[in-house]
């Protein structure tokens, strides 16, 4: 018990002002991120007067947790985050496989007009999306593709500028020795690519699957453009459908909003230690 004291008593001693000083600031940062979370979560648990009183108390008295039950079962909400749990997985898939193919064509292979490819790539990042609203209707419209969810997915399998800079950066770091060593022991490649470069890759994969994750599942205009049928509606749209002008609606769609955000965190929960690594070793390269 002693040594555990004097241990105690050394670290304490070891503590520097400015070490209180970023500990406070931290926990002051943390409060005012999580502040805004924890009002939508106890807002949504009011009732109508509760909320619309002067001033509204910050906690219920009579907690509505019968509104979360009425809205995911009675409004299926459970339907429309089906839809964008698996539209979300499945543009992952598409984005990742094709953003570490094309990265890997960037950082492995020399080819005629490679700067200039790779440039004009780079330049559609500056490219609003609003401009490319309207031509990418004419043609998905010409297709016969609208209400479906081919709009949203296939430009997916092209990936996306701001994953292939990342991966590719990332892929330059992977010592060729290693392709050369597998290309001797009769590895195509493709086998490279997916045995040797993918594995060691797989870091700034994850960073780039929860980062295409996110954009998939905040996605409010592809699928408002392009969805007709209430059953193919995605979170962001059906929750456009609780924002009525009576007061009770309001509070439907704080419920909402709460139950979308579940997906996420427990999306981040699950990788965040994959999520901070990858950022830490894209960082270093």
């Amino acid at each position: 018990m002693e040594a555990v004291e004097k241990k105690k008593r050394k670290r304490l001693r070891n503590i520097q002002p400015s070490d209180v000083i970023l500990l406070v600031m931290t926990v002051l940062l943390a409060l005012m991120i999580l502040l805004p979370f924890l009002w939508l979560v106890l807002s949504s648990l009011k009732t109508n007067a509760e909320y619309y009183a002067q001033p509204s108390p910050f906690f219920s008295k009579n907690p509505q947790w019968s509104r979360y039950t009425y809205v995911f079962v009675e409004l299926s909400f459970w339907r429309y985050l089906l839809n964008s749990i698996w539209l979300a997985a499945a543009g992952v898939i598409l984005n990742v496989v094709s953003s570490a193919f094309i990265a890997y064509g960037f950082s492995r292979f020399r080819f005629k007009g490679k700067q200039t490819v790779f440039l004009i790539m780079l330049l559609t990042m500056f490219l609003p999306a609003q401009v490319c609203f309207i031509p990418q209707f004419l043609m998905f419209n010409a297709y016969g593709w609208v209400d479906t969810y081919l709009p949203i997915l296939v430009p997916q399998i092209f990936g996306s500028a701001s994953s292939i800079l990342l991966v590719s950066q990332f892929m330059r770091g992977i010592p060729r020795e290693m392709d050369e060593a597998a290309r001797i022991d009769g590895a195509n490649r493709f086998t490279v690519w997916w045995r040797i470069i993918l594995p060691q890759s797989a870091a700034v994969l994850v960073v780039v699957a929860i980062s295409s994750f996110l954009s998939s599942w905040k996605d409010s205009m592809g699928p408002l453009i392009y969805l007709r049928s209430e059953s193919r509606y995605t979170v962001p749209v059906a929750l456009m459908f609780f924002q009525a002008p009576d007061q009770n609606s309001y509070l439907m769609l704080l419920t909402g909003v709460v139950i979308s955000m579940i997906p996420t965190l427990v999306i981040y929960v699950a990788l965040q230690k994959w999520m901070d690594k990858g950022i830490y070793v894209a960082e270093l390269k």
